[in-house]
């Protein structure tokens, strides 16, 4: 894990401001839960944080580093959307180490890995199956375990728990060290 800063972040679309200068501080370790209704900017932040959308003014830090006009790949953040992301053609095991496959890790330490994350998850005994036969809960955990397994500097998840049911929130808490 690692230390997020926000200074001063600014986010406009044309001349409409929406992000108004945020200052964030969140310590190594830290758990933040960003609250508002819908529309007030809660996934902008995550997606400003990843550098899946630049900031219009201000800094990003993740660590030490600026990472504010990096992109995506360069900052060591995993995120979870609110509507999974899964690649339908691929089983939940492949789903789940494909981080790992990109980064060229061997099939048996990825077996590894994988058989890991699924237990922790609750997912053992869906490892063959495709998204299409899963549940909008088991889509959600095998979306948290793509993640989880990558150990990033940077967890985001963009309600990744609106459809799991409260055994699995806990034991994905546990997977990620909160």
């Amino acid at each position: 894990m690692a230390t997020v800063s926000f200074s001063k972040v600014v986010k406009s679309y044309g001349d409409a401001e929406v992000i108004h200068g945020a200052d964030i501080e969140i310590g190594d370790g830290e758990f933040v839960v960003f609250v508002g209704p819908s529309g007030c900017g809660k996934s902008t932040l995550l997606r400003m944080l990843a550098g899946l959308e630049s900031i219009s003014g201000g800094e990003i830090r993740i660590g030490d580093r600026v990472v504010s006009h990096l992109p995506p790949k360069d900052r060591d953040v995993a995120m979870v959307f609110q509507n999974y992301a899964l690649y339908p053609h691929m089983s939940v095991a492949d789903n789940i180490g494909f981080p790992l496959k990109m980064a060229g890790i061997a099939p048996a330490e990825r077996r590894t890995k994988v058989a890991e994350v699924a237990g922790l998850l609750g997912l053992d005994g869906l490892l063959d199956r495709h998204p299409r036969q899963l549940s909008g809960g088991q889509r959600q955990r095998v979306a948290m375990g793509r993640a989880i397994i990558r150990q990033p500097s940077v967890f985001l998840f963009d309600e990744p728990l609106s459809n799991s049911k409260a055994s699995a929130a806990a034991r994905s808490g546990s997977a990620t060290g909160w």
